[in-house]
């Protein structure tokens, strides 16, 4: 199997037989999991009110509050419900196994235990919670973001005023969907400044996601949606990426700076859209070039402020040039070390 490092993962390892945790983290220890242990099944409950483990490997026989009452009490609380638990016991009676999925547990692993084994189902355990987990973020992102661009457009179609409406719109391009909410539409006015001075306080009073994030998909993604725009504009997108870009960071936030800044470009470009990434001294950037022959004027100032102070709040800045024949704009985040 291959080795991996596991070292942000923690398990823990509830068992009252000493030697069997050492045995637990001597199987695990080439991994680097973060091991932590309970030496019973209430010393269990009263760390998870402190440690949130992402899987726990259960003995069952211990005194007091054994392994199936203390699956039963892990299932039944809603901050570790979702905690896998593995149960391994010396125990393997079909009775024993099926008292020990009903109490809730994921897998009942019987003796002899063998390492790889052990190691495969907790490996496994944690991608499928990983994966649900992520499945249920999307989901939840998801309809908030649409039920939130539909409410912005439903108000803009009815605002009076092309400026206003103009202003909105780029207001949706320039967040992340689920920041557009209710005190937006209890603005006393929709002017540039009242705008600009709404969503810098929305920005600072959110609390990122922070994941690590491919620079490349989440550019390849943006690109894709901005196609149509693209060709409307008679524009095209060039892409050259030195290697994978990753970055620890909210995603939400890198797609709206990248979809403010590509669509910006969009309105401003005659012909190739050039991108160039590149990692330098623990910096990502990425450099957005535009030829453009366009004689009338685009206000870019709201677009350009929006992105400065999303690019602020993952750490990082963007400059813009503009210039006669030609538009310059850079993206600068701090890389993944």
């Amino acid at each position: 199997m291959e080795i991996k490092d596991y070292s942000k993962y923690t398990v823990l390892v509830v068992d009252d037989i000493p030697v069997n945790v050492l045995l637990v983290k001597g199987m695990l220890s080439k991994l680097k999991f973060n091991i932590v242990s309970a030496n019973s099944g209430q010393q269990c409950i009263e760390l998870l009110k402190r440690v949130k483990p992402d899987v726990i490997l259960m003995d069952i026989m211990m005194p007091g509050m054994n392994g199936f009452d203390t699956t039963r009490a892990i299932r039944a609380n809603n901050e570790t419900s979702d905690i896998p638990v593995i149960i391994m016991s010396a125990l393997n009676s079909d009775s024993d196994i099926k008292e020990g999925l009903a109490a809730g547990a994921n897998e009942f692993i019987t003796k002899p235990f063998i390492q790889e084994r052990i190691v495969n189902s907790i490996v496994n355990h944690i991608n499928l919670a990983e994966s649900f987990r992520k499945k249920k973020e999307e989901e939840g992102t998801s309809k908030v973001g649409y039920d939130s661009v539909i409410k912005l457009l439903a108000f803009t179609t009815s605002a009076e005023g092309r400026g206003v409406s103009e202003v909105l719109t780029e207001l949706a391009l320039c967040l992340p969907p689920f920041l557009l909410d209710d005190t937006l539409y209890a603005l006393d006015a929709f002017t540039a400044d009242k705008l600009l001075a709404w969503s810098t306080k929305q920005l600072q009073n959110m609390v990122p996601n922070n994941a690590s994030v491919s620079v490349n998909e989440t550019l390849d993604h943006v690109v894709g949606m901005l196609r149509p725009v693209a060709k409307q504009a008679k524009a095209s997108f060039k892409i050259q990426l030195s290697g994978e870009l990753s970055i620890s960071i909210d995603g939400n936030l890198l797609q709206s700076l990248l979809t403010n800044v590509l669509s910006c470009a969009c309105n401003l470009a005659s012909g190739e859209i050039n991108v160039v990434g590149t990692v330098s001294g623990g910096l990502v950037s990425l450099d957005v070039t535009c030829a453009s022959e366009k004689k009338t004027y685009v206000d870019t100032s709201l677009r350009m402020a929006l992105a400065l102070e999303t690019a602020s709040k993952m750490n990082g800045t963007v400059i813009y040039e503009p210039g006669d024949a030609q538009h310059h704009f850079q993206i600068v985040l701090q890389a993944n070390v």
